[in-house]
Formats: C-alpha cells, sequence, structure tokens
C-alpha cells in the first residue's frame, strides 16, 4: 500500500464505477474536475473525494498514515419518490462499509439525506477511508 491520494482516489471512483446500482451508466456519474452534463429528468450521481492531514511515525518518520472522506451524493428529480433512492443508497453504502480494496481501507459509511435543491431531491454518502504508506 502506498499513501497516495492519486492512487486512492482512482481506488474509491473505479469500485463505484464498476458496481453501479442498476439503471445507471458510467455517463451518470460525475467524477472530479470531468466534464459533465447534468441529465434534464433522471438521477445521476457525484463522487468528491477529501484527504484529510497525515499523520507520521514520529519515532521514524517512515510510517504515516492519511485519512479522509469520500462524498457520493446521489440526484433524483424532486418529488419522484424516495424509495428507488434509498435502495440505490444502500448498495453504494454496502460497496464500501467496512471494505478494503487496492490501495484503500474504507470504515464506516453514513446516509445523508440533504432534501430538495433547485430540481433535485439529494441524499448523501459519507465514507471515512484512509491510506498507509511508507517514505
Amino acid at each position: 500500500m502506498a499513501d497516495n491520494i492519486a492512487l486512492t482516489q482512482g481506488d474509491l471512483i473505479k469500485r463505484l464505477l464498476n458496481n453501479l446500482p442498476a439503471g445507471y451508466t458510467a455517463g451518470e456519474l460525475h467524477t472530479p474536475n470531468a466534464d459533465f452534463t447534468t441529465p434534464k429528468n433522471s438521477k445521476w450521481l457525484r463522487i468528491t473525494v477529501e484527504p484529510f492531514a497525515t499523520d507520521s511515525d514520529a519515532a521514524t518518520g517512515s510510517y504515516k498514515i492519511t485519512r479522509g472522506l469520500c462524498v457520493i451524493d446521489c440526484f433524483y428529480p424532486k418529488r419522484s419518490g424516495d424509495l428507488a433512492q434509498l435502495q440505490d443508497i444502500q448498495e453504494i453504502r454496502e460497496l464500501y462499509e467496512n471494505q478494503s480494496f487496492d490501495n484503500t481501507q474504507c470504515q464506516e459509511a453514513s446516509i445523508n439525506t440533504i432534501g430538495e435543491n433547485g430540481a433535485w431531491y439529494t441524499m448523501q454518502i459519507d465514507v471515512n477511508f484512509y491510506m498507509i504508506g511508507f517514505s
């Protein structure tokens, strides 16, 4: 494993892309700093990866761990009901909660209701992750 945000962000995005809930395509996932056209009246997802400060082993300086938050927003057209959205968000949560894959280890994954925002009803999954490395 490596303390490398580029590897970890790629891991988190690839995990979602390879396991999209039914009815989603790769074109309905907005990834960081990529071209994206917001759908007019259909569901879509957005993923954001936020690394936090790195802790290093003070004695040797050779071991370090970086924690972060992966936020996945699930947008559904406003007033379209939330049962399908709740099922999608639960499925996504289970992809990450207490899972290790590639360069990344995930811990808690919590679901938040953001609510109505413009034309969208938004729910969100917050995934705590970490990556470990050696200098």
